[in-house]
């Protein structure tokens, strides 16, 4: 994609464990637009966190980036040295962690994280990193900013610390947003403000946002475009209008078919059967045929490719026109 300001290609991340080196994602092409929200959607342990984490080259000790390139702004991130690297992260690409409570560092008040931040890559003084950090809680719906500047994490709610955490992600204005989970353990009144926040925030700064989640609810709020991850793999890609009404994986349904629904409160749940299998125990074929009801030998013996269907939709299955 020419004008993308992020383009993910081939991205392969692996870990080292006792028991051998094993690819937690593989092959992963993403692409996103200036003022685009593209959510990542699937299941725990589905690769998403460890995809954003291979962004922000934060991964733990035991993992790395084995292929691909993450280009940003025609910047290739994989062969960014550490001290690189960190011009990045915080100012051109801003990460919302997923436990807002964890993230933030508890023995440091909420002001003195946000502007060691600007300080770091604005290089203005400390009265000036002040005032921003205060305009920013007043811009992301905190009241009394300057007395929760000099609060606690602690002190606060989780539906404050979050918002915090967007001051923070937005100090130095990125270009990039990724989130990872945003409204994880929030409420749905304050999941909903929160919501609204990020979409207001990307109208104002025309940023892009990688949203990462499991809450379908959320796509259907947040997204432009709907990736749908299963076992470090993209299974399925296209727009939030065509994956609710004309999903093709077999995944992608059972997903959508197991949201509750508004009526019928008696009406027995769908679930997947199964489970996502862990990165040492991959099947061989297609990863997601030993959950499929439609797995056939060709499924079992080679892996499909991801193929465009149509414009913009993308597919990795043999049996694209099978129900559920």
């Amino acid at each position: 994609m020419g004008d993308a300001l992020l383009d993910i290609k081939g991205l392969s991340t692996v870990f080292n464990t006792e028991l051998g080196v094993f690819p937690a994602i593989k092959d992963v092409n993403l692409s996103l637009r200036k003022g685009e929200t593209l959510c990542v959607v699937g299941e725990s342990g589905s690769g998403k966190t460890i995809t954003s984490m291979s962004l922000m080259q934060l991964l733990p000790p035991s993992g790395k980036i084995a292929s691909g390139e993450i280009i940003f702004r025609d910047v290739d991130l994989v062969k960014l040295t550490r001290k690189e690297i960190n011009r990045f992260r915080g100012k051109a690409i801003s990460m919302i962690f997923q436990d807002p409570m964890s993230a933030l560092d508890p023995v440091y008040t909420c002001g003195s994280q946000i502007t060691e931040a600007i300080q770091i890559h604005k290089k203005i003084s400390k009265g000036e990193a002040k005032n921003r950090a205060i305009q920013l809680l007043k811009q992301v719906g905190i009241p009394h900013p300057e007395t929760i500047f000099d609060a606690y994490p602690h002190e606060l709610s989780g539906g404050m610390c979050q918002r915090v955490m967007i001051a923070m992600a937005l100090s130095c204005n990125p270009e990039l947003l990724i989130a990872d989970e945003p409204t994880t353990a929030l409420d749905v009144t304050v999941q909903a403000r929160i919501l609204d926040l990020l979409n207001k925030i990307k109208k104002e700064f025309n940023m892009g946002i990688l949203l990462i989640t499991h809450d379908l609810g959320v796509v259907a709020e947040m997204a432009d475009r709907v990736a749908v991850m299963y076992a470090g793999q993209i299974v399925e890609e296209t727009d939030v209008h065509t994956l609710f009404k004309n999903p093709k994986h077999p995944y992608t349904k059972g997903l959508i078919k197991s949201v509750p629904p508004l009526h019928h409160q008696n009406k027995t749940l769908y679930s997947i059967p199964g489970s996502v299998p862990s990165i040492s125990s991959m099947p061989n074929g297609c990863r997601f045929h030993p959950r499929c009801s439609f797995a056939t030998d060709l499924c079992v013996q080679k892996e499909p490719e991801l193929q465009e269907i149509k414009s913009q939709h993308k597919v990795k299955c043999w049996h694209i026109d099978e129900g559920v």
